[in-house]
């Protein structure tokens, strides 16, 4: 049988690997493919008995056989031991054995799941388009008529099913009873049965009835499938989740992990088999890029879909290295093996920094121009040659790193460059096609395409100085740096010399300004520093006027990433204020994006003092909806995320509050879970509860006026400090001062929340 279409799904199971087809009339169909996974082992000739006997003790079929393959930092053969099973089911489980009897630096190749190998092998990706040719139910080829990097492809026409609780001011897990909602023909359906059997019953029907590809869901991996699969098998009413109703439950593990000084939570996922599970709560690509960015990820790093969906960006993108080096027989740590190496005081003090950064000129200006480098930091790994084996390689002599003098290999290109070149090439042709788009809808499919392969770029780089990255190296960081250092150093000097004044700087962006200078002369000074640095450079825009406020911490100094500027084109940029901000209240947002859209209007600083008036008029509108207790209570939401457990807590602070009050409500917050609660009394004076969890708020609680006014306040104060409007000036023209003490719990008085 030859099946023309995309391969849609794939998983493990008994017969090797499970396959799903969509082809080209729509029509779904499931095969298997043969599949002997393997890894390696570097061990003497001498252990090799000790490998059979544990091979002997598996429930799995095991075989091995010596083979030399390339060890990526030296680039030499190697002998190792080829270790095989054709149990796709169990190849973990055997891995697992082996590495509690030998050190973890034997292993290559361990951490790779079947599924990979797969793809890797057979050069297959999510949705490759091409005809699949089987005997009986056996894939025995493959004619592809698509490639992973492909600019242009055809996605399958994919039946989407919404699924979410009814009421999504909150999460289901936090909610008294939960009502399902089901979406799909442009229809909404809702599933309000008195028993969880009718429930399950009504769901089923409605998955039978359209037989969804994709079911998009709200919080499905944290509470929905979960509990739904928890009633089936309490009440023994079969779930139709799965399109291949052979498999079991999918499901990943849930983990809180620290990055970047901060603790995440990732909900367990829970995987659909022969059709995808994507929780758009547990997704940050699709947050980010939607579906189109996510297909376009998981077709270029050969993730499946699912498993895309929910994993790290810098997973995706050890995928594509991993892939490159399993197709060139080069071994692949399971653990990093390359540890940093003897610095001197010297060298140390000049490698490690990061990108350059000029601080702001505080306040205001008027036409400023921004200058971006485009990709700077993956296209100086590409062209510079930047990868961890090439970076004091040992077989050459050069001082090709800026500042460190560090060795840079003449003789091989590196892993990182081989892989992220098709993503730089890809990223720039969506980005011009987006910018020549004929149509929103055309614009808004390359606009999410290039969004998706931004993230991947952006963390090329932090992968190479990350601690486990199998292929990181902090030299070859260091690198990445010094070249920037120099590239934003030069284009500094060349606007400098041109009598361009530099107002902030920033590792890849300038923000310049020269008294009459006009789009023309902006876009000739990027064409020279494209020239001289090899990196190119684009004009973003021209501000009418930008404000780099102080910092929160210190009145007297600047932050470098908190700003908020209007183009001459009408649009807004802003980062690092509350607007932007997901931990303040929509209350707060509101306020400051009103006001600043109203400042867009302004052509200049006079026009901004001049709206003053207007500004304020828009902040007492708001603030008298405050007093008079008519804010609902989920505008009034502060998120913070949990740092740990509720019993760990020694203090009394708002989150040691809440995290104990959800506790004892029967719902404990992991490390890393966001906390979303109202203010009651910040103070503690007058309610020692200070806050209440947003599910246990009542309208009786009320809120605390005094502190949301002053959150709003301040705000606004960010905006109109710098116009020379004091702080005492808002909260007196607002009315705050006078009223602000009026009404302590005004929901309480008014009766309402």
């Amino acid at each position: 049988m030859r099946k023309r279409g995309w391969l849609f799904d794939l998983y493990p199971s008994g017969k090797g690997i499970t396959l799903w087809i969509i082809g080209e009339d729509g029509m779904k169909t499931k095969g298997y493919a043969q599949f002997t996974p393997h890894f390696f082992m570097h061990v003497k000739e001498s252990e090799r008995s000790h490998v059979e006997n544990i091979a002997r003790r598996l429930r799995c079929t095991v075989s091995e056989e010596w083979i030399y393959k390339t060890e990526i930092y030296s680039g030499k053969q190697i002998p190792v031991l080829r270790v095989s099973t054709p149990d796709t089911l169990h190849f973990k489980d055997a891995v697992r054995r082996f590495e509690s009897e030998f050190p973890y630096y034997v292993f290559f190749n361990s951490d790779l799941t079947p599924v990979q190998m797969f793809l890797y092998e057979r050069n297959l990706f999510p949705l490759a388009f091409g005809e699949y040719i089987f005997e009986d139910d056996m894939l025995v080829s493959t004619e592809l008529q698509d490639r992973f990097d492909a600019m242009d492809y055809t996605v399958p026409p994919l039946n989407v099913m919404t699924l979410k609780p009814a009421r999504t001011d909150a999460a289901p897990k936090y909610q008294r009873s939960l009502t399902l909602e089901v979406g799909y023909d442009n229809r909404e359906y809702l599933i309000e049965a008195e028993t969880i059997e009718e429930v399950l019953t009504e769901l089923n029907a409605h998955i039978l009835r359209f037989d969804p590809d994709v079911i998009l869901s709200q919080y499905g991996d944290d509470t929905l499938f979960p509990l739904l699969s928890e009633w089936s098998r309490k009440t023994r009413v079969p779930l139709y989740l799965n399109r291949d109703a052979s498999a079991g439950d999918m499901k990943t593990a849930e983990v809180s992990y620290w990055t970047y000084g901060k603790i995440v939570h990732r909900s367990a996922g829970f995987q659909l088999a022969g059709r995808w599970h994507i929780d758009t709560e547990n997704s940050f690509i699709l947050g980010e890029s939607e579906l189109s960015g996510l297909l376009d990820l998981a077709r270029i790093t050969r993730i499946p879909v699912q498993k895309q969906a929910r994993t790290s960006i810098g997973t995706g993108l050890s995928s594509m290295q991993l892939n490159w080096a399993y197709r060139h027989g080069v071994l692949i740590p399971a653990k990093k093996q390359e540890w940093e190496k003897f610095k001197s005081a010297l060298v140390l003090l000049l490698a490690d920094r990061g990108g350059l950064i000029y601080l702001p000129i505080m306040g205001y200006h008027e036409q400023v121009a921004e200058l971006d480098f485009t990709s700077m930091y993956p296209t100086i790994m590409y062209i510079h040659n930047v990868s961890p084996e090439t970076v004091n390689c040992g077989c050459c002599s050069n001082d090709s790193v800026p500042e460190l003098h560090y060795t840079i290999c003449e003789k091989r290109r590196g892993i990182i460059p081989e892989t992220i070149g098709a993503v730089l090439k890809k990223r720039a042709e969506y980005k011009r096609r987006e910018k020549n788009a004929v149509s929103p809808e055309v614009k808004k499919e390359f606009h999410q395409r290039q969004t998706a392969l931004k993230w991947m770029l952006v963390t090329t780089f932090g992968y190479l100085g990350y601690k486990n990255a199998r292929f990181g190296k902090i030299e070859a960081h260091e690198s990445v740096n010094a070249f920037a250092r120099e590239g934003l150093l030069r284009a500094k000097k060349i606007a400098e010399d041109r009598g361009f004044s530099v107002i902030h700087g920033i590792v890849d962006c300038l923000w310049l300004k020269k008294s009459g200078a006009t789009v023309d002369d902006y876009e000739k000074l990027c064409d020279e520093i494209s020239g001289q640095t090899g990196i190119h450079i684009s004009l973003e825009g021209i501000y009418k006027w930008i404000l780099f406020p102080e910092s929160r911490m210190d009145p007297a100094i600047p932050t470098a990433n908190r700003y908020v500027g209007a183009y001459t084109n009408g649009e807004v940029k802003v980062r690092g204020l509350e607007v932007r901000r997901h931990d303040t209240p929509k209350f707060v947002r509101e306020i400051q994006g009103e006001v600043i859209e109203l400042m867009s209007k302004a052509s200049g600083i006079e026009e901004l003092k001049n709206s003053i008036p207007a500004i304020m008029e828009i902040v007492r509108s708001h603030l008298e909806i405050l007093r008079a207790g008519r804010v609902p209570p989920y505008e009034l939401i502060i998120r913070h995320t949990i740092s740990k457990d509720a019993d760990e807590y020694a203090n009394n602070s708002v989150q040691a509050v809440v995290a104990r009050a959800m506790s004892e409500a029967g719902v404990a917050l992991k490390p890393g879970e966001t906390a979303e609660y109202i203010i009651i009394d910040h103070t503690g004076k007058k309610n020692p509860v200070k806050a209440k969890p947003f599910i246990l708020h009542q309208p009786e609680d009320g809120y605390d006026v005094e502190k949301y006014a002053e959150l709003a306040l301040k705000s606004i104060g960010v905006l109109l400090e710098p116009l020379g409007y004091t702080y005492e000036m808002i909260q007196e023209t607002s009315g705050e001062i006078k009223k602000k003490r009026k009404m302590r719990n005004p929901s309480v008085l008014q009766g309402t929340s």
